[in-house]
C-alpha cells in the first residue's frame, strides 16, 4: 500500500493498518462490552454494533443517548475527582476507519490491540497533567460506543455527543468543559462550539472543521475511479456554523502542520480565518506532526488542553507546544 492512499481519508493510529476488504463486511452485531485489558474488536469498528437503552446499563459509565429513529449507547473512561461547579477536560479521539483505493476499508492497526485499561491509564495521566479530571467520550461505534462509525461527520453523531455530554455534565455536576479533539474528533469539537454555552476551552488538531472542503479534496484526488468516498454534502460542517459560537465565545486553540498529508493545511487555515471574520480569537498554532503523513498532533493537543486547564494564557501554552513539536521553518505564506 503506497503512501499516496494514506492521502485519501482521515486517520488516527498508524500509517500502515492491516486490510479488511468491502467482502468482509458484515451486519452489526450485538454491542461487546471489554473490560479491564480486553481488547476492542476492528470488526465491531468496521460494520458497526447495535444496543439498547436495557443493554446500555451494564456498559461500565456509558450513557444511553437517544435520537431520532434510535439512539446510542456511548461509553465513556473517566479519571480524576469531580468537584461540583468545577471544570473537566473532555477528549473526542480521531477516525480508525479509512477508505482505500477501489473502496478498500482499513482499520487502523492499534485499535485493536487497545484497552480499557489503557484508555483509563491515559486518561488518569491526563487528569494529572491538567489538575483537573478529565474523561475520554468514545465517539459512536468505536472504544465500546454502539453505532456506526462509517456514518461519523453526520448530524447524528453530533448530536449523540452533545447528548452525552448533557449527561456527563449532570452526573459530575460539572459547570465547564475543555474540549479537545484530534482529525475526526476535531470536527466535532468544531461542531459542538455553537451547539454549547459551556465550553470553556476547545483545543482542535489536525481537525476536519471545513468538512465538505476535505471531501471534495479526496474525491479529486481519489479520480473517478478511486471508489466512493464520503459525500461534501451530506456532512456536518462546522465552518458553515461559526457564526452562532457565542461572543466573546471560548479560548479556541487549532493546532496544524501546514504538511499534513491526510486533512490538507488550507482547510484548516479557511476556518481559523473563518472564526476571525466572525469576531472569534483563536490561536493557530503551527506545529510538526508525527509520522510521514505529518498528521498525528494528538499528544501536543492534551499536552495544550492540559496547560490550560491549569491557568496557563495563550502565549505560554502555544511556546510550550512549539518546544514540544517545533517546525522547521516554513515559507511567508503559510504563516499566520
Amino acid at each position: 500500500m503506497g503512501a499516496a492512499s494514506l492521502f485519501l481519508s482521515p486517520q488516527l493510529e498508524t500509517p500502515m493498518p492491516p486490510r479488511l476488504m468491502p467482502n468482509e463486511a458484515q451486519r452489526p452485531a450485538s454491542l461487546r462490552i471489554p473490560r479491564g485489558r480486553q481488547t476492542f474488536d476492528a470488526r465491531e469498528a468496521l460494520n458497526g454494533s447495535t444496543s439498547s437503552r436495557r443493554r446500555c446499563t451494564d456498559v461500565p459509565d456509558a450513557y444511553w443517548v437517544p435520537v431520532r429513529g434510535g439512539g446510542a449507547c456511548i461509553r465513556t473512561y473517566p479519571a480524576g475527582n469531580p468537584r461540583a461547579g468545577g471544570t473537566m477536560l473532555v477528549y473526542l479521539p480521531g477516525d480508525v476507519l479509512l477508505r482505500g483505493r477501489g473502496g478498500v476499508r482499513l482499520i487502523a492497526g492499534s485499535y485493536a490491540r487497545r484497552s480499557p485499561a489503557d484508555i483509563r491509564q491515559e486518561m488518569a495521566g491526563w487528569a494529572r497533567d491538567g489538575g483537573t479530571p478529565a474523561i475520554f467520550v468514545a465517539r459512536p461505534g468505536l472504544y465500546g460506543s454502539s453505532g456506526n462509525h462509517g456514518a461519523r461527520r453526520r448530524l447524528d453523531e453530533v448530536r449523540l455527543v452533545d447528548g452525552a455530554l448533557d449527561r456527563i455534565k449532570a452526573r459530575y455536576r460539572v459547570s465547564r468543559f475543555i474540549l479537545a479533539g484530534h482529525s475526526g474528533g476535531g470536527h466535532l469539537v468544531a461542531a459542538l462550539l455553537d451547539r454549547r454555552r459551556d465550553i470553556a476551552g476547545a483545543f482542535i488538531s489536525s481537525g476536519l472543521v471545513s468538512a465538505a472542503e476535505v471531501m471534495r479534496a479526496y474525491q479529486k484526488r481519489r479520480g473517478p475511479d478511486g471508489g466512493p468516498v464520503e459525500d461534501p454534502a451530506a456532512v456536518y460542517d462546522p465552518i458553515a456554523h461559526v457564526g452562532g459560537i457565542p461572543k466573546p465565545g471560548p479560548d479556541i486553540f487549532v493546532l496544524s502542520d501546514p504538511g499534513d498529508r491526510v486533512v490538507p493545511f488550507l482547510s484548516q487555515r479557511h476556518y481559523v480565518e473563518r472564526l476571525r471574520s466572525a469576531g472569534l480569537h483563536p490561536t493557530h498554532i503551527l506545529l510538526r506532526g508525527e509520522g510521514r503523513t505529518r498528521h498525528l498532533l494528538a499528544e501536543p493537543l492534551k499536552a495544550g488542553a492540559a496547560l490550560y486547564a491549569r491557568g496557563e494564557d495563550a502565549a505560554a501554552i502555544s511556546a510550550a507546544l512549539r518546544a514540544m513539536a517545533p517546525l522547521p521553518p516554513v515559507p511567508e505564506e503559510v504563516q499566520n
